[in-house]
């Protein structure tokens, strides 16, 4: 058999369908099919069975979510979407390979739109270190960045060359780890990178802002050199366990910040964790980072006297900051800490270091007295 053959004789019947559609008025109607004759040339046994192909957004660990994307190459043996509807689908960043930007023609206008789709992809993924266990041991190894592909019909008014002019424009603007892996034209050719040694790069952890883009003319067998890149991808990407309760309460990015954790007891009718914004964040971190840490037992020292009962060992080593500019007292360390209002209903006085909380930061703990939310509510409301 005639792999090159096949390939081109695939290639014929794509652009074929292509030009079909082109009788269709609608223009998302005509989108959908484009998109559609792609997923199942993929879909019919020229993907593993543990490479889905689906479409619609991507969530990512902080509550982000990218912009709809063509075709999504997810994991379909370890993983499900998070929301699932015959035209769209919602899947977590931890299950995605990469995606497929699909266009009619490849206009300037439609390679930024593209190019800005992939980004907003690559942006949400974490640049964390994984840790999986297998057998026994244990591998540590940075989260891989999902790849971004664009796939087109036809160059329209286009050439190789301008689509390469084009796509060096906006990777001076923007971050190499967000840079696309394929560009491919079908019946025209294929942009890529290339480094100092002209080594031919498909990861985007080998892509560097030492690389530039590329283009060959492959004509009819562009589609064979586009499938090639989009399964050595595939194969190339290592995902992380998904661990779907991460996405149930997920962090929050408040301005600089991701905050992953608070204490939500109520104030009145106002959730005490709804005042953490910015400015609160800023200011308790910036003192708490100027005075250091110190360890949980300590910090229950100061405020209670002593540990609580039946507390892990370990937690108490664990290093923690408290935020207490006003050096307030502990429970212990006053003769009337709690007292009863005209009901002889308890209250503890208002300028202690309890009762406490916490809010989680860039993946540090802060405690804090109750009593410095209370005054900060106070003066935003007056």
């Amino acid at each position: 058999m005639n792999v090159q053959e096949v390939f081109r004789g695939i290639s014929k019947q794509l652009y074929t369908d292509f030009e079909i559609s082109r009788q269709i008025r609608h223009n998302a109607s005509t989108g959908d099919f484009r998109e559609n004759r792609l997923k199942e040339f993929l879909k019919t046994g020229r993907l593993p069975m543990r490479y889905g192909v689906g479409n619609g957004e991507i969530v990512g660990k902080i509550s982000e979510v990218s912009r709809q994307s063509d075709l999504i190459i997810f994991d379909q043996l370890n993983s499900i979407p998070l929301l699932y509807d015959e035209k769209v689908q919602v899947y977590p960043i931890d299950c995605v390979y990469g995606i497929i930007e699909v266009k009619s023609q490849l206009s300037k206008t439609k390679l930024i739109e593209s190019l800005e789709n992939i980004k907003s992809v690559k942006e949400i993924t974490p640049r964390d270190t994984v840790v999986q266990k297998n057998l026994g041991f244990q591998q540590s190894y940075l989260r891989p960045m999902p790849f971004g592909f664009i796939f087109a019909y036809s160059l329209g008014d286009n050439s190789l060359e301008s689509l390469t002019i084009n796509l060096k424009e906006w990777e001076d603007k923007n971050p190499s780890l967000f840079w696309p892996n394929l560009i491919c034209v079908l019946g025209a050719g294929i942009i890529y990178h290339t480094d100092k040694k002209f080594g031919k790069n498909i990861l985007s952890s080998n892509i560097n802002d030492n690389c530039i883009p590329t283009y060959i003319a492959f004509k009819e067998d562009a589609l064979f050199h586009f499938y090639s890149y989009l399964l050595d991808s595939c194969n190339s990407v290592v995902l992380p366990k998904l661990e779907l309760s991460d996405y149930l309460n997920p962090p929050q990015k408040i301005g600089e910040y991701i905050v992953s954790k608070n204490f939500p007891v109520k104030l009145g009718q106002i959730e005490r964790g709804q005042a953490f914004n910015e400015e609160l964040i800023a200011r308790i971190v910036n003192w708490c980072q100027a005075q250091g840490t110190i360890t949980t037992e300590e910090m229950y020292m100061k405020i209670l006297g002593q540990v609580p009962q039946n507390e892990d060992p370990e937690t108490l080593k664990t290093p923690v900051y408290f935020y207490n500019p006003e050096r307030l007292l502990g429970f212990h360390e006053v003769s009337e800490p709690i007292k009863y209002d005209k009901n002889r209903k308890p209250y503890v006085t208002d300028k202690l270091a309890i009762p406490f909380g916490f809010i989680e930061v860039n993946q540090e703990t802060y405690y804090y007295p109750f009593y410095y939310l209370n005054e900060y509510l106070k003066n935003r409301q007056s």
